[in-house]
């Protein structure tokens, strides 16, 4: 993540669909996404998560990713991402989220890597399952969004699914 994806990244989260979907700031700011890359780096640093960008073949910000480590389990880590508007529904998403994965099992040892999302955020399960998530079920009041509790679809990948 740069400096040139910041822009980018605040019309990501201004967008209605992430803003219904996410917990990011409902006012976010530039100054929103500064913070966010500097959390990138310090997470990055402090090995507990990484963070990428999803470019377009013209290397432009389509999304961002997040394989966030376990603080209790060191073979656990959960996913989280986003995606710009104007990069939905062209396969981005899920083959970066796959290949985050695959990352993180070859070069991480991880065995496990789980993705929770809102429960009705299709377009979420959609992209877990097309990188080889399987759907484990609904946690009742999983997430707290936007100062509710709501239901949680639960998926994992497992690093012998990607054999």
């Amino acid at each position: 993540m740069e400096d040139r994806d910041l822009d980018p990244i605040v019309a990501t989260c201004r967008d209605p669909e992430t803003l219904r979907w996410t917990t990011v700031p409902e006012s976010y700011q530039r100054t929103d996404a500064e913070d966010y890359l500097a959390s990138v780096h310090g997470t990055w640093a402090a090995g507990t998560s990484a963070s990428f960008v999803v470019a377009d073949p013209a290397d432009r910000y389509a999304g961002s990713i997040d394989l966030r480590l376990s603080a209790t389990d060191p073979l656990l880590a959960d996913v989280g991402f986003m995606t710009a508007p104007h990069a939905r529904g062209r396969g981005y998403q899920p083959a970066a989220l796959a290949a985050v994965c695959a990352w993180g099992f070859t070069t991480l040892g991880l065995a496990r890597v789980e993705w929770r999302a809102n429960v009705g955020n299709v377009a979420s399960r959609r992209v877990a399952e097309k990188a080889g998530f399987t759907f484990e079920g609904t946690a009742r009041k999983a997430l707290r969004h936007r100062g509710a509790r709501v239901d949680a679809w639960l998926g994992g990948l497992l690093a012998e699914d990607l054999a």
